[in-house]
């Protein structure tokens, strides 16, 4: 039975002022993933990634980790929502990233105080009411990535391995259990780096079979992360 496998990218560059790039132990996420995915012998007959930075490299250290030297189709509608964008319409003043980290440090409960902004940015950009003032709203984000879980490969083509984000994965999770789209932030903030989701074809589509599984890391603690 083929299935497609959704991978959540290895550890992003947080606290840098471009993100959008695997840290060292992304890329050693992303290897090892690749090392474990070949020992269990799960070789896909398509690869598929998101057009940014940390999808691309995922999938390059991913599948050198596997022994496989296979090209991908890249798609942006696998990419993530634009998370500076959610924050700067919620509060001009973190147009730069330094600015929201300097007012994080200047605070007394400095992780309290990160956590109420997030969520307060996050819960305005999923409340429906600013759609106007995003260029890409939390609907347009959902049908987005709905459309691309439409367009996977049929499951006679074979298995599909998919480097994407967490919001993505977050989103065909919703999608595929009736979930409301409003928790998002907080199924996606509990997704691993270099996580795999499994889809698996039934009646009418892809079902969920997994969510976040993350074995290969088990006797790595250190290198279960989820920025």
């Amino acid at each position: 039975m083929s299935a497609i496998y959704l991978i959540r990218h290895g550890q992003a560059s947080a606290g840098a002022d471009d993100y959008d790039q695997l840290s060292p132990l992304g890329q050693q996420q992303a290897s090892h993933l690749g090392e474990d995915l070949a020992r269990r012998g799960l070789r896909p007959a398509a690869v598929i990634a998101g057009s940014l930075r940390r999808h691309q490299q995922t999938a390059e250290h991913c599948l050198r980790g596997a022994g496989l030297a296979l090209d991908w189709q890249t798609l942006p509608q696998w990419n993530e929502y634009d998370h500076r964008e959610i924050l700067r319409t919620y509060n001009p003043a973190y147009h730069e990233i330094s600015a929201l980290r300097a007012a994080i440090s200047q605070h007394p409960e400095p992780m309290v105080f990160m956590k109420a902004e997030l969520k307060a940015a996050f819960d305005r950009w999923l409340s429906g009411q600013y759609d106007d003032e995003y260029q890409e709203s939390a609907l347009a984000f959902r049908t987005r990535v709905q459309g691309a879980l439409q367009q996977l490969p049929p499951p006679e083509a074979g298995p599909v391995w998919v480097f994407t984000s967490g919001g993505p994965i977050t989103v065909v999770t919703q999608t595929l259990l009736g979930l409301e789209p409003r928790g998002l932030l907080s199924v996606n903030a509990r997704l691993v780096n270099a996580g795999v989701t499994k889809l698996v074809p039934g009646k009418g589509g892809y079902g969920l079979a997994t969510l976040n599984e993350h074995v290969a890391f088990e006797g790595r603690p250190q290198w279960i992360t989820t920025i």
